[in-house]
């Protein structure tokens, strides 16, 4: 038993290094790109916008160009309120004109980037044009 009891307090040992290592060089990491903040991008943003069915549903709708692929997963940028991007994950359903009904993982009134670009990322300070579309959905 005694050995049993060595093996694991060697493995700590050398274990231990390592995890103080990672952590360290984690935190030196967001430093980084806390102090290197870049400057905000100017994004398209729309409100996510409703229809009702001709059964009387509400559903949700964005606009196909605001969805990126990624596999099988589609995507989109949502707006929070400290005006960073987040990407959310959702289902979409048919389209309806050029919009896409959204069958999860957007809530109604969020705010979304309206045309996708590869040159979004996640974290992004975005300042909001607010489209003549969007200004008649508030």
């Amino acid at each position: 038993m005694s050995m049993d009891i060595k093996k694991r307090f060697i493995l700590f040992l050398m274990a231990a290094p390592l995890l103080v290592a990672g952590c360290s060089k984690q935190e030196q990491g967001s430093k980084k790109s806390q102090s290197q903040e870049s400057p905000p991008v100017a994004v398209e943003s729309i409100t996510i916008r409703t229809a009702v069915e001709v059964g009387g549903a509400e559903v949700l709708l964005v606009p196909a160009s605001a969805i990126f692929h990624k596999g099988e997963l589609a995507g989109i940028f949502v707006v929070g309120a400290d005006n960073r991007l987040s990407v959310r994950w959702i289902s979409t359903g048919r389209s309806m004109n050029n919009d896409l009904v959204v069958l999860g993982g957007l809530d109604k009134g969020e705010i979304v980037v309206g045309t996708y670009s590869p040159a979004l990322q996640e974290g992004v300070t975005v300042i909001k044009r607010v489209t003549a579309e969007d200004q008649t959905n508030e």
